[in-house]
């Protein structure tokens, strides 16, 4: 479901199939495209609820890295001999790496200090950014991983807190995950319709819409968390096959020199200007035919990849310094 809301906006924002000329049209592009930064943040959330208790694996960074640049690279080549890193992707990257140091500080906080270091680095990356509408000083996406994995490592560590009791009643979860989005949505399709998109009211909203650091991405990203987390759906092999080509499906669909190839070659967005149905259909086919070339790419080159001796020799040695750094004196 991330995945789909990250594809909305993407299309929506990229290819020039959106019109905001009338109210219903204008409510429904902002909605098929208002939850990709909340999508980004419940990736990270899940990321992190795992990756906080359990021993490290160089394999995950490893595969990720090598995932990024088989795609980018044979694309790339393939368009235009020019390439450049994808914001998410490359932060993600960085906050895997940091791991075996995020637990091995996590590891020496008591609850307090825990809660002590979320309340000062609250201030610049959520607080300002909330108030203000604009990034602080602290604005690279990075620091905002950082501050998701140290919060849900929190709420995994000491569940007995109010923020996680409020998340655990469905309702809230519900109320949160989706009202708050929806309230965005209905605002910017308004302003947008009147012509208001130069204001201070759209700065706000255009700003809440994309800012991981603003508090209404952030709650409506943990309420669908806990949302989800609280369904017993038992292992639904369907659903584990897709859930693991999300990162190839961004990767891939994203890759700059093949986008707008992709956008305006291959489904012809802006033929179809204004058409929500289309829009719909366009985000369902990027989603299921990208998924299916992650899944040809890790069965033909990730799997034999991973099966080499470097590749082992890699993850062992990783695997052992991860160890050596989150070990107790």
């Amino acid at each position: 479901l991330c995945m789909l809301l990250i594809i909305g906006d993407h299309l929506t924002g990229q290819s020039g199939i959106a019109d905001y000329t009338t109210l219903p049209s204008s409510f429904a592009f902002c909605l098929i495209g208002c939850g990709s930064r909340i999508a980004c943040s419940v990736f990270v959330l899940i990321g992190g609820w795992f990756l906080c208790e359990q021993p490290y694996k160089t394999r995950r960074p490893l595969s990720l890295w090598l995932s990024l640049w088989l795609y980018t690279v044979p694309v790339t080549l393939l368009c235009k001999l020019a390439t450049r890193q994808l914001w998410f992707i490359s932060d993600y990257l960085l906050l895997l790496l940091c791991v075996p140091l995020l637990n091995r500080l996590l590891r020496g906080l008591s609850r307090p200090a825990h809660r002590g270091l979320l309340a000062v680095l609250a201030v610049p990356l959520i607080v300002y950014p909330t108030l203000f509408g604009e990034n602080g000083a602290v604005s690279d996406t990075a620091w905002m991983f950082l501050y998701e994995y140290l919060l849900i490592a929190y709420l995994r560590r000491w569940p007995d807190n109010r923020l996680a009791h409020l998340l655990q009643h469905r309702a809230a979860a519900l109320g949160l995950g989706l009202g708050l989005p929806l309230l965005n949505t209905i605002l910017r399709a308004v302003l947008e319709t009147r012509g208001l998109t130069d204001g201070k009211a759209f700065q706000y909203m255009a700003y809440y819409r994309t800012a991981l650091g603003a508090l209404p991405n952030l709650l409506a990203a943990l309420a669908l968390f806990y949302l989800f987390k609280g369904l017993d759906l038992g292992c639904v092999r369907w659903v584990n096959a897709l859930a693991g080509t999300t990162l190839g499906v961004y990767i891939l669909h994203q890759v700059p020199a093949f986008r707008g190839f992709l956008w305006n070659g291959l489904l012809q967005a802006e033929a179809h200007h204004g058409s929500v149905g289309y829009t719909l259909l366009a985000i369902l086919a990027v989603f299921l035919g990208c998924a299916a070339v992650d899944a040809l790419r890790t069965a033909l080159v990730m799997r034999p990849l991973e099966n080499t001796r470097l590749f082992k020799a890699l993850c062992e040695k990783g695997d052992a310094l991860a160890a050596k750094i989150t070990a107790d004196d």
